[in-house]
């Protein structure tokens, strides 16, 4: 693993891990955004898998997550254009990536939050071979608008950079008041025991962001399905879109075929994937070996020359 930094026009640093393959066959490489309140390491396992398949991995840490305090602060992307910075970010380390190997096909793999920062670069990059979406829903416009006004009442309560623990509780709490059998505030996230304690016992995850954060997100979100930008994703790049048919960011399945649906209306190559049983990470699943091989597949079986 070697970390690489690069230039950029912002006072934050950016650097990012890469992860080569040592197979002697070279497949592709595969570029990960996480999700909110978590960082690049918890995808050490699937990271190590793609290795053994003959895929090299880049990963980075978002703007205030991990390593990559803003301002002293988690959980904060910037003052202003937060959502912009991040998928400049996500940007720049591809134009790097293609540059390395440019000979090789390059998958963008978005989880969660991660995953509509993927979609909104694929909006602006089209030169990605394939793209995977993992954990992902298209919003609810109700549901949207009720979060937005709660937000902008935070907001005026703590001030942008503040975080609010009422936010925090109804959004995630929302999440995990899905599962009756809940030992710990974040099983919505896998039938894991041991995935989920790692996580909840890890300070760089499920932290409290702040309320700029949250009107980042809905913002950036809601940009994505604005009428005709679902149609600047390349028509000639596949899409699997895959989540735990029991995963509540997902809408426990719906909100997922929704978006796949959206992809397909668009022209889009989209190919939905719900694996049943499985909560909001299906990467960190019980069944995880089944999904890592359906990504590996449909990787092989989708890129030009595999």
């Amino acid at each position: 693993m070697q970390i690489i930094p690069l230039d950029n026009s912002s006072s934050v640093s950016l650097d990012f891990a890469l992860f080569e393959s040592k197979k002697d066959l070279s497949y592709g490489v595969v570029q990960i955004s996480h999700g909110m309140a978590e960082h690049l390491g918890r995808y050490e396992n699937f990271i190590n898998h793609l290795n053994n398949e003959g895929f090299h991995v880049i990963i980075h840490n978002h703007r205030g997550h991990g390593d990559r305090l803003v301002d002293g602060k988690m959980g904060f992307f910037a003052s202003k254009d937060g959502w912009s910075c991040l998928v400049d970010d996500l940007i720049l380390i591809h134009e790097w990536a293609v540059k390395q190997y440019p000979e090789l096909p390059h998958i963008l793999l978005g989880h969660s939050m991660g995953s509509w920062i993927a979609m909104s670069v694929l909006q602006k990059v089209t030169d990605f071979n394939a793209a995977l979406i993992s954990g992902s829903s298209k919003p609810q416009v109700l549901e949207t608008f009720i979060q937005k006004l709660l937000v902008r009442f935070e907001t005026m309560r703590l001030g942008p950079s503040g975080y609010s623990n009422f936010l925090h509780k109804t959004i995630f709490g929302g999440f995990n008041a899905k599962f009756k059998d809940a030992n710990t505030p974040n099983d919505w996230l896998s039938r894991d025991k041991s995935s989920v304690e790692d996580y909840t016992k890890d300070p760089l995850c499920g932290f409290l962001v702040t309320n700029q954060l949250w009107l980042d997100v809905i913002e950036g979100v809601s940009n994505i399905f604005i009428s005709g930008n679902l149609d600047l994703i390349s028509k000639e790049m596949p899409v699997l879109v895959f989540s735990g048919s029991e995963d509540p960011v997902g809408g426990m399945g719906k909100g997922t075929t929704e978006l796949h649906n959206s992809l397909v209306e668009s022209g889009c190559k989209s190919t939905l994937l719900l694996i049943q049983g499985a909560r909001h990470e299906t990467l960190n699943e019980t069944d995880k070996m089944d999904t890592y091989q359906h990504v590996i597949s449909f990787l092989k079986n989708n890129l030009t020359g595999l």
